[in-house]
């Protein structure tokens, strides 16, 4: 059983609606030709899960027709794989919440997931505040689809027990349905939008469904055109307004998802019956306007699964696949007992159906309205109904009934009197609530009078008795199934464990559950728990069964099928493999052969899926994978190899910069992710044609190159590298290295024989070598022996009226620009 089937399903066919008498129009049918024979799409999708394997199953079963033709399907909870040999599902087989399928022509498929083909993940992500997703309904708007998803957490731990966290759109843009954004809506938690989305005119109407105790009501919101991301408006009742907690209720008794459609010159919302419990009913309603009021139900269709202890759930329309004056109307279809659904995966494939439209306007007279309808409560959670007699051969009566305390805004049809009688004991009344009770008359050729003026009474319903100790029977993966006794009006059982070895003092719930049976845990294996039970009636929840004690023993897992690696670009090795059962966790062995080391303590992964992260470039590695439950680790699966190839960066260094000071530059640059960089230089003064690389590498974003030449001008890049190799070089930068030569060279002669030569400093404390030469004597250049620091010196002991020349000399050798001066 699907948490679909044992929650939103579950929920919706335990919340109820109302019905009146069909009276009908004359409304054109469909003009377009072509369609699909409802037995033709049944089949198709049945034969699409015996031999696709991919899609093994699913609900939901909406429909929205693409510009080119095709049709996109949307489920929601999607079982994977392929059937068994004898037609059951597979205990293995992988479970995701939501998918696609496209039809061309008359053909299925591709399925459409997220993840991987090894790995596959749902179509819509649920998001941070969800468990799951479920699908909506969805629309074409310019050149995407947009598909509205409700997102749900567990509440508790029973199948039951989820709310609605919010409302997501995902878009898939097309013809290709690539993922595009998946934005979350703005809207509360009130009401799950997206039961169907229905283009009409300017608007595209959006309904939703409220849950509200035991009872479900339809919304209606609008945008304008057909982009859902632009501003919503809801219907108050009789206005519209952008304030959702405004919204009003237009009809109750709807199924979580619902279809509505303008056909002919009328609105007609076609749902699942949620006003009895687990009804076999489908019904339609008729408006004059997509906001109501609406007029109905009119019966349209009983579900033949039901009779064989199936439940069927969310009707919807597709009028594109109509044939001409037919309504088509899809369902899913499911079992309550988790042993039926996996011994047969044909239940769990959606159905269809159709019906000439419109019906049967027949203006042919029924019988008269029965009379003197009065109804009684006798105390024990029945009402007693009895009326009239009318006359006329082979009258027999329909039993019509109205919850108005939960608000029910239509009467519902429960029974048919057989024999003309004209009394019924109803049940499976709430204590407390107020009822409206009305009765129609119908003759043998099926003519149905008016409704009977309705009676009102208040219910009195005592709790259920107790329920005897129920069995208990344990699995091999440490689940236990819990199967009772059913009792009279209860159709809700919670569950309760106690773990007595771990001395728990009281019962922990396991969830509520329908049905004559449930599956919970798995639960800690060899410890001893008492299971109890608790039935839930109109009148409160009885007091609990005896407990039954119960041991469960978990087998270990088997070991998993072969793993398949795959090496990455990053250095990591990605390893998948067959999933063993749903829920188990896996260890993941790991040793590097190259380096002869043994298995270290292994890695954990929820999934089939597990990333090792960067491993040592080159090395070859060895790995296995073993299942876990709560019995322990399981046997190890056969080993597979890989070897890690960590790839050279793929990207240049940007935003390159060179910040030049004496001797050295400091070079900055954006990263590209990488930890380690090569520096690459040329001396362009010293004529230098190619790069040369530093000798030690840098890490960061920032380095420092020093022992270059002043006055010199360089080109600088940089590049990543890793042990897979070097990356490309970034765009080249220039820098030019500052001269530590003084500037503005002077010298003047101030008495016989002395000359001072000045210079102002471009690098203060550099020490200078003064080279001299007598011009007029022609002497080559004499360096003076003692170095000066500052910006002056001073030379004395030369020649009268000669001609001097000065010039100042660095450390690397180079020379300042020449200065004269004549001695007095």
């Amino acid at each position: 059983m699907t948490r679909r089937v044992l929650g939103g399903l579950v929920v919706a066919a335990l919340i109820g609606g109302t019905a009146a008498a069909a009276t009908w129009g004359d409304e054109d049918p469909p003009e377009d030709g072509g369609g699909f024979p409802a037995e033709q799409l049944t089949t198709m999708f049945q034969t699409y899960g015996d031999t696709s394997g991919t899609w093994l199953g699913a609900d939901r079963t909406a429909s929205v027709t693409l510009p080119d033709g095709r049709i996109l399907w949307l489920f929601s909870d999607t079982f994977l794989g392929k059937p068994g040999a004898d037609g059951s599902r597979p205990r293995t087989s992988g479970l995701i919440n939501s998918s696609a399928i496209t039809q061309t022509g008359a053909e299925l498929g591709p399925l459409r997931y997220g993840g991987t083909s090894a790995a596959p993940t749902s179509l819509v992500p649920a998001g941070k505040d969800a468990d799951f997703a479920w699908v909506g309904d969805a629309v074409v708007t310019g050149e995407s689809v947009q598909v509205l998803v409700n997102r749900y957490k567990r509440s508790g731990a029973g199948p039951l027990d989820h709310r609605l966290t919010g409302t997501t759109l995902a878009t898939f843009g097309l013809p290709d349905l690539t993922t595009g954004p998946v934005r979350d809506l703005p809207l509360g938690t009130r009401i799950s939008w997206g039961s169907e989305v229905m283009p009409d005119g300017e608007f595209t109407y959006v309904y939703g469904t409220e849950v509200a105790g035991d009872m479900k009501f339809a919304h209606v919101a609008r945008v304008r055109g057909t982009d859902l991301t632009q501003p919503w408006e809801f219907w108050t009742g009789a206005e519209w307004t952008t304030a959702e907690d405004k919204s009003a209720r237009l009809i109750s008794g709807v199924g979580t998802n619902y279809g509505m459609r303008k056909i002919g010159g009328r609105y007609v919302l076609v749902t699942h019956e949620n006003n009895l419990t687990f009804s076999s009913e489908f019904v339609a309603y008729t408006a004059e306007s997509p906001t109501g009021p609406f007029g109905g139900p009119h019966y349209l269709f009983t579900a033949p699964e039901v009779a064989d202890g199936h439940i069927v759930y969310d009707a919807d329309l597709h009028p594109d696949l109509a044939r001409p004056g037919r309504l088509l109307i899809s369902y899913n279809v499911n079992n309550l007992d988790e042993a039926v659904t996996y011994g047969d995966a044909s239940i769990y494939r959606p159905r269809f159906f159709e019906i000439e439209w419109p019906l049967d306007g027949s203006s042919d007279e029924g019988p008269d309205v029965p009379e003197g309808l009065a109804a009684t409560p006798d105390g024990a959670g029945v009402a007693s109904l009895a009326w009239q007699p009318v006359k006329g051969d082979d009258i027999t009566y329909r039993i019509y009934r109205r919850d108005i305390s939960d608000g029910q805004t239509h009467f519902v049809r429960l029974v048919e009197t057989p024999g003309g009688a004209t009394s019924f004991r109803t049940d499976f009344l709430v204590n407390g609530h107020d009822y409206e009770f009305a009765v129609t008359a119908v003759d043998a050729d099926g003519g149905e009078s008016a409704l009977s003026a309705p009676s009102t009474m208040r219910a009195t319903v005592p709790p259920p008795s107790a329920p005897a100790a129920p069995q208990v029977e344990t699995l091999p993966d440490g689940r236990v199934t819990i199967r009772w006794e059913s009792i009279a009006f209860v159709q809700l059982f919670k569950i309760f464990h106690r773990d007595t070895t771990a001395g728990q003092d009281k019962a922990v719930s396991a969830g509520t559950y329908p049905g004559k049976s449930a599956t919970i845990g798995p639960l800690s294996s060899g410890h001893e728990y008492d299971i109890t039970l608790v039935a839930v009636g109109g009148g409160g929840d009885s007091k609990p069964s005896s407990p039954t004690r119960v041991t469960p023993i978990v087998a270990k897992p088997p070991a998993p099928g072969q793993p398949s690696a795959e090496a990455r670009s990053d250095g990591s090795i990605r390893l998948t493999w067959p999933q063993v059962a749903p829920g188990l966790s896996y260890q993941v062995f790991r040793r590097d052969l190259t380096d002869g080391g043994d298995y270290g303590p292994p890695g954990i992964a929820d999934g089939t899926t597990f990333g090792t992260g960067r491993l040592v470039h080159g090395h070859e590695y060895e790995f296995t994978v073993a299942a876990v439950n709560s019995g322990g680790v399981g046997e190890r699966s056969p080993t597979v190899r890989a070897t890690a190839k960590l790839a050279a960066p793929d990207e240049a260094p940007t935003r390159l910069k060179a910040d030049p000071a004496a001797g050295q530059v400091e070079l900055t640059w954006r990263t590209t992710g990488s930890n380690w960089y090569w520096i690459f230089r040329k001396d362009l003064t010293a004529g230098e044609r190619e790069f040369t690389r530093e000798e030690i590498p840098a890490e960061g974003t920032k380095a420092t190159v020093h022992g270059l030449v002043d006055g010199h001008q360089y080109e600088f890049t940089v590049a990543a590298f890793s042990d897979g190799g070097v990356g490309p070089q970034s765009k080249a930068v220039k820098a030019q290295i500052p001269s530590a030569l003084p500037t503005g060279l002077a010298a003047r002669s101030d008495g016989p024989g002395a000359v001072i030569v000045t210079w102002k400093e471009t690098r203060p404390g550099t020490l200078y070598r003064i080279q001299v030469r007598d011009a007029t004597a022609g002497e080559q250049w004499q360096t003076d022996p003692f170095p000066v620091s500052g910006d002056r010196f001073d030379k004395t002991m030369l020649v009268g009226t000669h001609r001097y020349e000065f010039r100042i000399q660095l450390a690397d050798g180079t020379t300042s620009d020449t200065v004269g001066v004549t001695v007095e």
